[in-house]
């Protein structure tokens, strides 16, 4: 059989055609390019929202940017899922403000927590000390209220 020999087009020559194809079309290399930076400032709302629209009708190249967009935007406030109950957390979250506090020596404190409820138990040395431990504990999310148990010795 004497035909036409088929060509095996690799996928890098194919994108790279591409590439060429839309810079000569639009005097720019499109945005995720490899070895090419986007902008620290983000798309604008314009070119968002027809990234948008054009998702919707299937351009893949617009769905990659929507995606690409929301990885890299604002994730203030989104914290990994904890498996700790609340209590846990609370009594966490005490002892690290009483061991990370200059002013209290916090080496004889107990902490408990039951339903938001926070039981500070044993020594400080100091009226001050007591106190300062108090209102650490009772700053701390999740807390309704302290009971200070702690002894002045």
């Amino acid at each position: 059989m004497a035909g036409k020999p088929t060509e095996r087009v690799d996928e890098r020559d194919r994108d790279a055609a591409a590439e060429r194809d839309y810079e000569r079309r639009f005097g720019r290399r499109p945005e995720g390019v490899a070895g090419i930076q986007r902008p620290a400032e983000g798309r604008s709302w314009w070119n968002r929202a027809s990234d948008e629209v054009s998702a919707w009708f299937g351009n893949p190249g617009a769905l990659s940017r929507r995606q690409r967009d929301r990885a890299t935007g604002d994730h203030r406030g989104e914290g990994p899922q904890s498996d700790l109950d609340p209590d846990a957390r609370i009594v966490d979250d005490v002892s690290k403000r009483l061991t990370e506090d200059a002013q209290i020596d916090a080496s004889k404190v107990e902490v408990v927590a039951r339903a938001g409820e926070v039981i500070l138990n044993g020594t400080v040395t100091t009226a001050a000390e007591r106190a300062r431990a108090e209102e650490l504990a009772a700053a701390v999310a999740g807390v309704n209220q302290v009971q200070n148990k702690l002894q002045v010795a």
